[in-house]
């Protein structure tokens, strides 16, 4: 609780206080009294008129303290939701990357691994025609029960799976996902591309992470 929010209860309990002592003033004027009677009747027309309003003031502000407890549960929830997606999307993402370093050929005497592969599909390869090695990797690809075809097939499953928890991470008040979880989103970004060429990717999938596709 804030100073300043502490500060204005105390200045409108204040208020209510003066106000009462004001209209008791006017009405009865300011004199000594010594009558002990008197007095009585002041406390209780203070009281009586003050106890009502300082109670529905306190019924008032447990009903906040509760609003701001559900709050702070709901909060909690979704920050444990956040941590378990977040772990999730970390296991995939180490997936991928042990997938992309599968073998695919040689040539020139350099070994050639997935991850080349995504960068010629990201230049375009396949639309320039002006690549021997992606054209051979879009062809053995598609050979079932090859290493390369079974690595591709998984690719495109953890890149689909990706999606799904991506979408379920919870958003910002103000719309959009943290920081790492943008990151992540935008490193499996460029797999998208290749697995365009290589066709069988769901269409939420390809929206998702490529909205200029939709």
């Amino acid at each position: 609780m804030s100073p300043r929010f502490i500060l204005i209860v105390a200045c409108v309990a204040l208020s209510f206080m003066a106000a009462v002592v004001a209209v008791y003033l006017d009405m009865y004027g300011v004199s000594r009294v010594y009558d002990q009677a008197m007095w009585g009747a002041f406390g209780d027309y203070f009281g009586g008129i003050l106890n009502p309003i300082f109670a529905l003031f306190a019924f008032l502000g447990v009903l906040w303290s509760l609003d701001v407890q559900m709050k702070q549960v709901r909060q909690l929830a979704l920050d444990k939701k956040a941590d378990e997606i977040l772990q999730v999307v970390k296991d995939i993402d180490a997936r991928l990357s042990e997938l992309l370093q599968t073998h695919i050929g040689q040539t020139s005497g350099f070994d050639i691994h997935i991850l080349h592969m995504v960068a010629e599909a990201g230049r375009g390869a396949k639309q320039k025609g002006d690549s021997n090695s992606y054209n051979q990797f879009l062809q053995i690809s598609t050979d079932p029960g090859s290493l390369v075809e079974a690595a591709v097939r998984e690719i495109r499953h953890q890149v689909s799976t990706m999606c799904e928890f991506l979408q379920r991470y919870p958003q910002q008040q103000g719309g959009g996902y943290t920081p790492i979880i943008e990151y992540y989103a935008s490193k499996t970004s460029r797999l998208i591309p290749m697995l365009n060429d290589l066709g069988g990717l769901p269409d939420a999938t390809r929206a998702f992470f490529d909205p200029k596709s939709g």
